[in-house]
């Protein structure tokens, strides 16, 4: 099938059902294309039926209601294709338009080679009125697409309601499926008021005979001449008569052991080749092609030698069929159907063998520009398809580069150097900044393989990475070094917090990943302070943090205990602070003060830890007015708790506790007392 019908499929779906439900039904019927369907390019009927049978599941409606309102979405989108003024005059009531959906297909054959197009016959019923539409086609189970279709065309078109069933299944008939259209008695119909004009004016076809004069002959010869494509046969298909044109390049026309079925196969409508079926489609248009061997192409030029070749040595002729009734013989009036001169010449014939009177001559001669068009507008939709995938492919690019360098800038950098701007360094007066570092590392480096490292910190780093917190910064990593910074670019009085976290989950992070069989630890640092941040370099830009802030954090990391988050006194008030506080944290205040370089006296240092249900319990009450707060520990030493209440106006003060109590609220009534 041509895409054009996948494509209206996917406009179905996407219009009712949404783009995330088309791109579930493509994937389940392994259909890889990812845009739409060409127009113009043929795919194979298994693509279609595939993707109607997975829809069904997906949506969960049967097959016989998605293709109905495929058959509706169908009609509509030949609308918007630029085919409504087509559709609008091909009749003016149901049953016209249904007759002539032949004519139309026949012509769309032209536009799209190799399109294997239904065919329609239509009758009215006497006895009730009703429509009988005969709908005959190659493919098996489509027949609920035409129910959709004439739904729409009577409602969109003639403005009335109809009702059609299935009367007939092709087992039934052998060859066809009978569909019988019955209007809603609601609606009045186009054909009720073209029935009713139609019997006030009389049929034009009931000519009063005394018009015609006895006397107009016409000779065989002349009329050969004025018709030389018509081809004249009686009930047995033998052959009575031929235009001179037809006789020139079908020879054996007139030889008595050949009938018309011999020489001709019937393309449509598809029908028993006989008389009487003939008689039963006289309003029909008729399409014949002749049977190989049968179009003399013995005299072609060399420059037609491809015709042969490409199996084209086949005249198609397209008419109408008309009942001579007093011969009792059937007159095929038609035209042969070329695409283009190319066709014209391929098959032994010239402009001149048309009748000046037949406007087959004008239509070759467009169709030599449409041709080029069309092959014009094929060759841009399968470039232009060409261009979306690769556009698809550079946006995928584009956004794994964008990628890449948000990991090493931060995006409002990134942003405005791809803009071609400068970014100027910034201060930040509140930051909080981490270093971890792995316990041994030196001693893992002499023991292990280089290959072994190189997974150790890979696995490490990517586990960080994949789970690092929105509101945190990773700036770089130097060997086991991991360097994480929280309140930049994007400024926030909740650094601390942010950094404190995700210490808490490297922490945990590593425990899973172990080297030589020993499970790996980290020492990690965190300081807070001030800092200047910017971009160094060009070639490979980086951007960098300066600062005692950043010593000491680094220091903070070298000096502190193994396998533990180390804080400094600093970082450690930031935390206490009410934006900063979270349930999950449990500090430990460093018995020994920490020496630094670059600072006169030792720090104060904490340990911080998740809080668990076996660890110690932290409370943190504060007084609006003396501002004070209490931080309690349990002390192994001591059996009973230890209150030193500090005094107004100091800073916060740890206190040693032990925790012996059962629940929450048995340490809430020991606050109240301290209080």
């Amino acid at each position: 099938m041509y895409g054009f019908i996948n494509y209206a499929l996917e406009l179905l779906v996407v219009r009712k059902y949404g783009q995330e439900t088309w791109n579930e039904i493509k994937r389940k019927a392994e259909v890889d294309i990812e845009s739409h369907f060409l127009l113009r390019m043929i795919y194979d009927d298994q693509v279609t039926f595939q993707l109607v049978n997975v829809a069904c599941d997906v949506l969960g409606l049967s097959q016989n209601e998605i293709l109905e309102q495929f058959g509706a979405m169908f009609f509509k989108f030949c609308q918007e294709s630029n085919y409504d003024k087509i559709l609008q005059v091909l009749g003016g009531s149901l049953k016209d338009f249904l007759c002539n959906l032949d004519a139309l297909h026949d012509h769309l054959g032209t536009i799209y080679p190799g399109m294997r197009a239904p065919s329609f016959r239509c009758v009215e019923r006497a006895s009730d009125g009703a429509l009988v539409l005969c709908y005959y086609s190659y493919r098996v189970g489509l027949e609920h697409i035409v129910i959709g279709i004439v739904k729409a065309v009577a409602k969109k078109l003639h403005n009335c309601q109809v009702d059609v069933v299935i009367e007939k299944t092709r087992n039934e008939t052998g060859d066809h499926v009978e569909f019988a259209i019955h209007m809603k008695p609601t609606e009045t119909s186009k054909i009720d008021k073209r029935k009713s004009i139609m019997s006030l004016i009389g049929s034009p076809t009931d000519l009063d005979a005394s018009a015609m004069s006895e006397d107009m002959l016409i000779g065989s010869s002349t009329f050969c001449k004025a018709f030389p494509f018509h081809i004249m046969f009686d009930r047995d298909l033998n052959i009575q008569q031929a235009g001179t044109s037809v006789a020139r390049v079908i020879p054996h026309i007139f030889n008595q052991q050949y009938k018309f079925a011999h020489l001709f196969d019937l393309v449509r409508p598809q029908m028993e080749f006989t008389f009487d079926s003939i008689l039963s489609h006289i309003n029909t248009v008729f399409v014949l092609k002749t049977h190989d061997g049968f179009l003399d192409v013995s005299q072609l030029k060399s420059s037609s030698e491809i015709f042969r070749a490409n199996n084209q040595s086949v005249l198609r002729l397209k008419g109408q069929m008309l009942h001579i009734k007093e011969s009792d013989v059937m007159l095929f009036l038609c035209s042969p159907s070329v695409g283009n001169l190319d066709d014209l010449q391929g098959r032994g014939l010239y402009l001149s063998d048309i009748p000046i009177h037949d406007a087959t001559r004008d239509l070759i001669l467009l169709s030599e520009q449409f041709k080029a068009e069309y092959e014009l507008t094929q060759k841009l939709e399968v470039l232009t398809d060409e261009l979306q995938h690769t556009y698809r492919k550079l946006e995928e690019e584009k956004r794994r580069t964008d990628q890449l360098l948000y990991s090493i800038l931060p995006p409002s950098v990134a942003k405005e150097l791809r803009q071609g701007g400068t970014v100027e360094a910034k201060k930040f007066d509140g930051v909080t900044i981490l270093f971890s570092g792995i316990v041994g590392f030196q001693k893992i480096c002499q023991d292990s393989e280089p290959m072994v490292i190189v997974k150790l910190l890979n696995d490490i780093y990517t586990a960080f990475d994949d789970n690092i917190r929105n509101d945190v910064y990773k700036v770089e990593t130097v060997g086991d070094m991991y360097m994480i910074v929280g309140g930049l670019p994007k400024r926030s009085n909740t650094h601390a917090k942010s950094v404190a976290l995700m210490a808490l989950d490297m922490i945990q992070l590593t425990q899973r990943i172990k080297v030589n069989d020993k499970p790996v630890k980290i020492t990690i640092g965190i300081h807070s302070g001030e800092i200047v941040a910017g971009v160094v370099g060009k070639k490979l830009p980086r951007y960098c943090l300066f600062g005692n802030t950043v010593n000491i954090t680094s220091r903070t990391q070298t000096t502190g205990s193994e396998g533990k988050i180390n804080l400094t006194e600093v970082t450690h008030k930031l935390l206490m602070e009410p934006q900063c506080q979270d349930s999950s944290f449990c500090f430990t205040e460093r018995e020994d003060l920490v020496k630094m370089k670059g600072r006169k006296e030792p720090m104060k240092c904490y340990f911080l830890e998740r809080r668990s249900k076996n660890k110690a319990v932290h409370l943190i009450m504060r007084n609006s007015s003396a501002n004070r707060s209490f931080l309690f520990k349990p002390r192994e030493s001591e059996s009973s708790p230890q209150f030193t209440p500090p005094s107004h106006g100091t800073p916060p003060l740890t206190l040693p506790l032990e925790c012996p109590f059962k629940t929450e609220k048995l340490l809430q009534s020991v606050v109240n007392k301290l209080i």
